[in-house]
């Protein structure tokens, strides 16, 4: 009995991992800070500044995120804010929830832990952006060599390992 248990949840995980395997870890990301925000409004209106200046790779991701953001500054109440969203987002938020393993660990947290785990979340997702701004430097690097691509490089590197 416990052997044909352990082989449920081995293939659960192993189904899981195939899901997430085309998955970038940025968009991994993203899909975690919706998550957050999707379902803990109260806290995304206190971090709606962070939130805001955010700019995500992905266009859909970028779309909702703003949608939630306007619809927070306005006032809305969290009934109003999910139907809206609901109407026009239900793919991408069908895929946030597929995709989100941070379900799993806000589960039983406290609102403080949530925070925490947002503003993680955040900071991961600016070290990511500057990651791709390095990458997209050097290729631009690669293909023409100019001092002022040289002198961003050096400059977004600098600041990277500063952080």
């Amino acid at each position: 009995f416990k052997k044909e248990k352990d082989y449920q949840i081995l293939k659960e995980t192993k189904l899981l991992h195939q899901k997430k395997k085309d998955l970038s870890k940025i968009q991994i990301i993203e899909f975690s800070i919706l998550f957050i925000i999707l379902n803990y409004l109260d806290l995304a209106l206190k971090k709606i500044e962070e939130l805001s200046e955010l700019e995500f790779l992905s266009e859909k991701n970028e779309s909702l995120k703003r949608e939630i953001i306007n619809s927070l500054t306005q006032g809305n109440d969290r009934d109003f804010i999910k139907s809206k969203i609901q109407s026009g987002y239900d793919k991408i938020i069908g895929e946030i929830n597929e995709n989100s393993n941070i379900q799993i660990i806000t589960k039983n947290k406290t609102d403080e832990d949530v925070i925490e785990l947002l503003n993680e979340l955040i900071q991961d997702h600016k070290e990511q952006g500057n990651l791709k701004k390095i990458e997209s430097l050097e290729q631009k690097l690669i293909n023409n060599l100019d001092e002022n691509s040289y002198s961003e490089l050096i400059k977004l590197k600098s600041q990277l390992n500063r952080e």
